[in-house]
């Protein structure tokens, strides 16, 4: 029976460690094929929306706040042959943030058909881009399931008269859905029988 506690009490620091420690999830090589330009910075309130305007970002939602943000410029090219790709360090959910100025992304063309339509929810929440621009909601779509390795955003069509994307993005730390074998139960059904 001490072996059980001795074992959950080291479960339970390193998980207080974890928890204590852990930093944004960790974004590198974003590039998408139209040589539009990205940054990976933290998102928080009163941050930047675009890394190349001095546009505010605001109203977060006070969960999102600390996610890592891939901030593109204010100019991202779209269309529905746009493809862009970056790698993170961990398992993430992907947010992606839409102009509400313009159809919802789920309303217009996904090349290929409904890839972001079977793969995002809306959350119902926004966030605000703000002065020196005038104050626009942004509609905040989360991933279903969290990505790992490479994340691959796929096409959506421009805004008709407007070949930009106006949206950001950002990440959750996820975790994957369990293997069965080696999980919780396993694990304690092990320390047990010892």
């Amino acid at each position: 029976m001490r072996q059980v506690y001795v074992c959950m009490a080291l479960l339970f620091i390193a998980a207080t460690l974890i928890a204590f420690t852990a930093d944004g999830v960790v974004v590198t090589d974003i590039e998408d094929n139209k040589g539009g330009a990205y940054e990976a910075v933290e998102l928080e309130e009163g941050g930047k929306f675009f890394h190349d305007r001095d546009y505010t970002i605001t109203n977060i939602p006070k969960d999102f706040l600390g996610f890592t943000q891939v901030s593109t410029s204010a100019d991202c090219p779209g269309g529905q042959d746009y493809k862009l790709t970056f790698n993170i360090d961990r398992p993430a959910y992907v947010y992606q943030a839409w102009d509400s100025r313009h159809t919802r992304p789920e309303d217009r063309g996904q090349d290929p058909k409904g890839w972001f339509t079977d793969a995002y929810t809306d959350t119902e929440e926004i966030l605000m881009l703000d002065a020196p621009h005038a104050p626009t909601e942004y509609f905040i779509y989360k991933s279903n399931e969290p990505y790992d390795g490479t994340v691959e955003l796929l096409g959506i069509d421009e805004v008709i008269g407007d070949p930009v994307l106006m949206w950001t993005i950002f990440l959750e730390e996820g975790v994957l859905p369990v293997d069965p074998t080696g999980n919780l139960t396993t694990t304690w059904g092990e320390i047990k029988s010892d």
